[in-house]
């Protein structure tokens, strides 16, 4: 399984987006797969470090020695120990997934129904604004979609520095 994750993190994540987008059909199921099928290998790696990382800790042994099962070290002691680590790099691929999504329209590969900053970029460059110099047609989208990343970015680093004290600044 961790094969396949390598796979498709030596993938170019938009050279694949842009492949699935472009043999589907356009629609927002199409987009939601290419960026969920481009952003899960960063999470799958990171789990399955966390985890065998806490499968080594001793009180996983004590609970094996004590007659815990499976199920109950995987949802009392694994489970709670990964899932913060899950929240942050969610919230961290969050803003990746914004610009993908962007990008995807922009390049004429969204739902062309529904509105996207992309497409209002796409949209202000194919009626000249660019050339014309009205900046005002591509600030406010293109400011949009950084502020948003940034947000999350931010958010998602401020996550994982509650949920991870570790992490916390050094005194």
């Amino acid at each position: 399984m961790m094969r396949i994750t390598d796979w498709f993190l030596v993938m170019p994540t938009l050279v694949l987006a842009i492949a699935l987008a472009t043999v589907m059909s356009r629609s927002l199921t199409t987009t939601v797969v290419a960026i969920g099928v481009t952003t899960w290998p960063t999470t799958a790696r990171l789990v399955r470090a966390q985890t065998l990382a806490v499968e080594t800790r001793p009180y996983i042994e004590r609970a094996r020695a004590l007659g815990g099962g499976h199920w109950h070290i995987m949802s009392r002691h694994v489970l709670p120990n990964v899932m913060p680590l899950v929240l942050a790099q969610t919230t961290l691929i969050i803003s990746s997934a914004i610009l993908a999504e962007a990008t995807l329209a922009f390049l004429g590969l969204g739902d062309p129904t529904i509105v996207s900053w992309g497409g209002l970029l796409q949209d202000a460059r194919e009626a000249g604004a660019v050339s014309a110099g009205d900046w005002w047609y591509l600030v406010p989208p293109g400011i949009a979609i950084a502020v948003v990343a940034l947000a999350f970015t931010l958010c998602g680093r401020a996550v994982e520095s509650v949920l991870n004290p570790r992490l916390g600044v050094s005194r």
